[in-house]
């Protein structure tokens, strides 16, 4: 499925950093500030630093996360670089933290070559950095061997859920199909059928969640999941990141909710045409909410 993201590359882009708050100022000549300081273990030269982000805009909008898990960010601290390279002041700042700090810098737009759509007429984006751990490069290798045998145990327990959930989804769409399946429908034309209720409040905009989802055609074609890959999804709530209709549809459902979410193309793909969904396509999505952060 083509989710729309908001890609910044952390290694290749500049930042400023204006606030009301004290400020800091790195070797390469980019200001950044401290929100809270740790009491952990310190970065240092050829060690690397984990750490949670939060992109938001220049209004407090979430634009994006990476929180802790397989796409957690991870950055080697380099001793030496070289001469002609350009400055870093991602690699500059993280050099001054310890585990704990939560370290914002915000960037310009106008610093960025082609900024992507969604933030072209913004002045500048923030990034929050929030230090997690720090490790040498046997801690590292320790941690990406961990990841990835519970990641294979998560794709395997994942898979064999699967079976039951495309004979659910398979079961629904007929039901659907037939106008036998008592949807609720919304102003804009997004139906939802809810399976089991969650507890807790809904999602709200700004809010990241975590789900699993199973998107199929109106037929009953599948086009995407991500029981297969065995890894929830996690998006900001009314970001624009997805479809019109996830956006709507996340804030019907709350922490622990599975539901079905019925698409028209308008809130979809609309008009545009891929070899897995045509154009003009209704969807079908079975959603698992397995956090709300």
């Amino acid at each position: 499925m083509n989710f729309k993201f908001l890609i910044i590359t952390l290694v290749s882009v500049s930042f400023l950093f204006s606030c009301k708050d004290k400020k800091t100022r790195t070797d390469s000549g980019y200001d950044f500030r401290f929100v809270t300081r740790g009491s952990g273990e310190e970065a240092k030269e050829d060690t690397y630093v984990y750490f949670t982000l939060k992109i938001v805009d220049e209004n407090g909008k979430v634009l994006q996360t990476m929180d802790e898990g397989p796409n957690m960010p991870i950055m080697f601290l380099p001793k030496d670089t070289a001469s002609n390279e350009a400055p870093n002041p991602v690699l500059d700042v993280l050099k001054e933290t310890r585990v704990g700090d939560v370290v914002v810098l915000v960037m310009p737009v106008d610093s960025i070559p082609n900024p992507p759509k969604d933030i072209a007429d913004l002045k500048f984006i923030e990034y929050e950095m929030t230090i997690k751990n720090v490790t040498d490069k046997a801690g590292y290798e320790k941690y990406m061997a961990d990841m990835e045998e519970k990641m294979k145990g998560e794709r395997l327990a994942s898979m064999e859920k699967l079976p039951a959930i495309e004979e659910l989804v398979k079961n629904t769409i007929k039901d659907y199909s037939s106008n036998t399946l008592k949807t609720t429908s919304t102003p804009s034309g997004l139906k939802y059928f809810i399976i089991e209720e969650g507890k807790g409040d809904n999602a709200k905009d700004g809010q990241t969640v975590s789900v699993q989802y199973y998107g199929a055609l109106k037929n009953g074609t599948q086009f995407d999941n991500s029981f297969t890959r065995g890894q929830a999804f996690s998006v900001p709530v009314g970001a624009g990141q997805v479809i019109k209709g996830w956006d709507e549809g996340l804030k019907l459902l709350n922490k622990g909710s599975k539901a079905f979410l019925f698409i028209p193309a308008e809130l979809g793909y609309g008009a545009q045409d891929s070899p897995q969904i045509p154009a003009n396509s209704e969807l079908v999505f079975y959603i698992e909410m397995e956090d709300i952060k």
